[in-house]
């Protein structure tokens, strides 16, 4: 647990950092889900990098509920997955899976465990061809 916090804390100076040079509305008030939907309407319209501005945003307000964490963290990886950009996705990608192997079943939403570890094994044999 004490790890899931590290990461939490981390991802949220590294958002709040990243956000604060954006330029991406999204009202104060705004709910996870409302955030969670510009950013799904971004990456809709081809618009990636503004979808994972929208994410670092969610990671920001609402990263230390550790459901939504996840799945802020892995949309990110996602993102750069479908960008080609597999080196600065791996990373995201083995910390969810450090974070999945170190919680509790049933403590986080299982689906993003298997879409992360499906993501890392492109990511990983992607890069196993690059090198």
């Amino acid at each position: 647990m004490k790890k899931i916090s590290a990461f939490i804390l981390a991802a949220i100076s590294f958002a709040f950092i990243s956000c604060a040079s954006q330029n991406v509305e999204i009202p104060p008030e705004a709910t996870s889900l409302e955030i969670i939907q510009q950013a799904q309407n971004a990456f809709d319209k081809g618009k990636k990098t503004k979808a994972i501005k929208c994410y670092e945003i969610l990671l920001q307000r609402y990263g230390n509920n550790p459901a939504i964490y996840v799945e802020g963290r892995y949309e990110i990886a996602h993102v750069l997955v479908k960008q080609k950009k597999y080196k600065e996705a791996e990373p995201i990608l083995l910390e969810l899976k450090e974070i999945y192997d170190s919680s509790a079943p049933g403590m986080l939403p299982g689906a993003y465990k298997k879409m992360a570890a499906t993501d890392l094994a492109k990511v990983q044999e992607k890069l196993g061809k690059d090198k």
